[in-house]
């Protein structure tokens, strides 16, 4: 149930559009004797196509692609709008349409994370999270990677031992083209009395290799960072910068709630 509760946050999360894929280099190369730019990547098909031999609907079918298939696209058709050249088991396969890929990242973990982290001056928490699970919101074309997170911080003389539930959105969490990931921190201990999550959520935009801190779901409840983005490389380095940012984040009642949770009325 917290799982499904948390995707809705999907639908009032904000979205900074960017353009798709790594086109920093404008490689030209031969495939299947068509030009095209380089532009890799692992893409999700939303929709049943053929793949054909050549960027035009009406060249020879080569076969087809499905529904939930994942391709490997190593460039974009030079002269044949919005056709991408993918490959099969790493060898040359054909041009199928833009439209019906996603990009499609992988937000598998081999081993837990850990770290310290530094709220503001002499408050800081030691953390570790863990890959759970991967998940498909039914109907939806939606991937998500899950996360099981523990908190153990010292504020202002207390210590608090936080569990916490994070996922991170393995394609475009409006399902669209452009490569910008969700990335929430959902904190059990806060609540506003209608069940509603306290989620800190981020966008991880993997073109600009950013992370942006965007808000907190219940208002009223954040202050604002002095870090709101981080320069990441990989996946890995963006969960860890969502997990460290994310405690400057919750605001004065946020921490009243995390008190009350684990020492009452003291």
């Amino acid at each position: 149930m917290l799982k499904i509760l948390r995707y809705l946050t999907v639908l009032v999360f904000s979205l900074v559009v960017i353009i798709v894929g790594d086109q920093s280099a404008a490689e030209e190369f031969n495939f299947l004797g068509i030009s095209v730019i380089a532009q890799k990547g692992t893409f999700i098909v939303t929709k049943k196509a053929i793949v054909r031999a050549s960027p035009m609907t009406d060249s020879k079918k080569l076969g087809e692609v499905e529904i939930g298939e994942k391709v490997h696209v190593v460039g974009r058709a030079k002269k044949g709008a919005g056709w991408m050249a993918i490959q099969k088991n790493g060898v040359d396969y054909g041009f199928v349409y833009e439209p019906i890929l996603l990009p499609k990242i992988d937000g598998s973990l081999e081993e837990s994370v850990s770290g310290i982290l530094l709220i503001k001056q002499n408050e800081k928490c030691k953390y570790t999270f863990n890959f759970d699970d991967k998940n498909i919101i039914e109907g939806e074309k939606n991937f998500f990677s899950d996360y099981e997170i523990t908190y153990l911080c010292k504020v202002n003389g207390k210590l608090f031992r936080l569990q916490a539930a994070m996922f991170m959105s393995e394609v475009p969490f409006l399902l669209t083209r452009e490569p910008v990931f969700q990335v929430s921190i959902d904190l059990m201990e806060v609540e506003n009395g209608y069940d509603e999550i306290f989620s800190t959520n981020f966008e991880y935009r993997l073109k600009d290799k950013t992370i942006v801190f965007v808000g907190i779901s219940l208002e009223g409840m954040a202050r604002i960072p002095a870090e709101k983005a981080r320069s990441v490389n990989s996946v890995i380095e963006a969960l860890k910068a969502a997990v460290e940012i994310a405690p400057s984040t919750w605001g004065e009642d946020a921490w009243k709630q995390i008190y009350k949770a684990h020492y009452g009325n003291d």
